[in-house]
């Protein structure tokens, strides 16, 4: 019978070793009827050269949309000897010290990889998934973000989190079902950074919707000069360990609040605090390193979301709206921070303010959670969705999942294929910032949140610089168009659809290539309208690899996608365009 540890480090290990197989090249899958060691799908070969031999994964799953599963157990096989099972420990170890893996790093850059897929790992064993497996009708939007225990299904350490004890992980982690208040900071006008003018007044609606701090606002008045910050209470730890804080309070500008009012929860994105009874979620600066970047807001980042609302308030924006209802944008609304003793803001203090149009038991759910493999063993919630809604109208399975799925194309991918074709709007819009509204369980739109993970075409940033002011200054917010389908063919197309595709070809709904062909007639139906740039769908129609982050190879290196996002362009490794194949399915049978 499987028990839940067990379940967890599969999840690790098919995280861990789908990222491998992606980009290194000696990895090969050998059919099940060439090895006796064989998952009912084959198994995944590695050699290895100290000590000499295969590691070979048997597959459960084999996706021929890049996300597969395995069951779970590894053998080793040395050179001249008989294969004997090993853990999920032993295998990583391996793998970490095998020379021929990323030759150029030093054994302290592999020790401290092995030490994060460890402690990722463990994370996930300890985290409570039994009593988060969210389920439609019954789950509501909060159970859905705090219900993406496994992380990131394509990554070496899709749980960790460096700098954070177990203790932290219970009270700040979704996965842990954490809840806490805020910290609060009473600051003079000198002390506090503002995006833009009037963003100090926006922790007035949180204060007045929250009943437990209702004498904030008379002890420090806005009369006397007092704004408010609000502040991540790990992050409170950090700051209270900054120049700027002490300079401040030594100058009476700064008045140490601590927790304050009731308890809000973290979001799947960890950094991102959700309250029921707030007009706005707040995204802070987390002094954390999470999958492949140290999560503190960088100023460009921070003044992105100011213009993506900007831009949506321009006649091109507001036309994207009228053309496409379905799509919803979580907007930013200003952001806050510390001034440091030269006048600029505390990174680490940042904190932005976001829509929050989410009653705690809508069904409106992070699209992450909806692809995650379910608890005890059993399907994804989307798949046991569409079961439910098979069962309830009595109709075929399989002809309901295609039905469901070209709902979803319709409702969620097209808006944002249109964005890009015909505004030059591209959107970032990867598993775990889309959010999925359903209507008794369709589709009926999708939610964008994060502005950070906008860019725009050169020609569009030109048409929009007569009404917005400073974007054509923001250079980092103009991709040519390679660089175009690269990132939205990574994270809208690989790491969104087809993970659904997978997910629902691994529950056993659907076959693979029945959805890509669906997917593919989509595509020829937008291209059919000529769109003003049509360069996305070709390179989705046409081209038989679709680029796919490299997030093991950054994660063994030990890199900053944030910091330094050449890193991550240059990390991309191709992997086979499903979409293309589609053309011709029969000779991919």
């Amino acid at each position: 019978m499987n028990t839940r540890p067990v379940l967890s480090e599969r999840a690790s290990l098919s995280a861990f070793m789908n990222a491998l197989w992606r980009e290194w090249s000696p990895a090969k899958r050998l059919p099940a009827e060439n090895s006796n060691l064989s998952g009912q799908d084959g198994t995944l070969c590695l050699p290895l050269t100290r000590p000499e031999g295969v590691l070979q994964v048997p597959l459960q799953y084999f996706s021929l949309s890049g996300r597969h599963r395995f069951d779970g157990t590894v053998h080793f096989v040395p050179a001249g000897g008989p294969a004997f099972a090993i853990d999920f420990a032993q295998t990583v170890s391996l793998l970490a010290g095998e020379p021929a893996l990323a030759p150029d790093i030093d054994d302290s850059t592999r020790r401290r990889f092995l030490l994060r897929v460890l402690d990722s790992a463990a994370t996930l064993l300890d985290a409570d998934a039994d009593h988060q497996a969210p389920s439609w009708p019954d789950a509501g939007f909060l159970a859905a973000e705090q219900g993406l225990v496994y992380g990131h299904a394509v990554h070496p350490t899709p749980k960790s989190r460096d700098e954070f004890t177990r203790e932290d992980h219970i009270r700040y982690s979704p996965d842990f079902g954490g809840h806490t208040p805020l910290v609060w900071f009473a600051v003079q006008a000198g002390a506090l950074w503002q995006a833009r003018p009037g963003s100090s007044f926006l922790p007035d609606a949180l204060i007045t919707s929250d009943p437990g701090l209702s004498t904030m606002m008379t002890r420090y008045p806005h009369s006397e000069g007092w704004q408010w910050l609000p502040v991540h209470p790990w992050q409170a730890g950090v700051l209270r360990r900054a120049p700027a804080y002490h300079h401040w309070r030594s100058r009476d500008a700064l008045i140490d609040l601590g927790e304050a009012g009731t308890d809000w929860f973290p979001t799947s994105s960890l950094r991102t605090l959700y309250s029921p009874h707030a007009p706005a979620m707040l995204k802070f600066s987390l002094s954390v390193r999470i999958t492949n970047s140290r999560r503190v807001l960088r100023m460009d980042e921070v003044m992105r979301g100011q213009l993506v609302r900007d831009i949506f308030s321009s006649k091109q924006g507001k036309a994207l709206r009228h053309r496409c209802p379905t799509l919803g944008i979580l907007h930013e609304h200003g952001a806050l921070a510390l001034t440091t003793l030269d006048g600029h803001p505390l990174a680490e203090s940042f904190v932005i303010f976001r829509d929050n149009p989410f009653p705690p038991d809508c069904t409106s759910y992070v699209m992450a959670t909806l692809y995650q493999e379910g608890a005890n063993g059993t399907a994804s919630m989307v798949s046991r969705l569409i079961v439910d809604l098979a069962a309830q109208e009595q109709r075929p399975l399989t002809l309901l999942a295609m039905e469901w799925f070209d709902c979803f194309l319709s409702v969620a991918l097209k808006p944002l294929l249109i964005a890009q074709a015909d505004y030059g709007f591209l959107f970032s819009a990867h598993q775990q910032n889309t959010v999925l509204t359903l209507k008794s369980g369709w589709p009926a739109g999708i939610w964008l949140r994060d502005g950070q993970g906008a860019a725009f075409h050169p020609e569009t940033i030109a048409e929009l610089t007569g009404q917005i002011p400073g974007i054509r200054s923001a250079s980092t917010l103009a991709f040519n168009e390679t660089m175009a389908n690269h990132l939205l063919g990574y994270y809208l197309i690989v790491n969104n659809v087809l993970s659904l595709i997978a997910t629902l070809g691994v529950d056993g709904l659907v076959d693979e290539m029945r959805l890509a062909e669906r997917l593919r007639h989509s595509l020829l139906a937008l291209r059919r309208t000529s769109p003003r740039f049509p360069h996305f769908i070709d390179y989705l129609l046409d081209s038989p690899m679709l680029m796919s982050k490299g997030n093991f190879m950054l994660s063994l290196r030990g890199l900053d996608e944030t910091a330094n996002p050449e890193d991550s362009f240059r990390s991309y490794v191709p992997l086979r365009n499903p979409i293309a194949a589609a053309a011709n399915p029969e000779s991919h049978q």
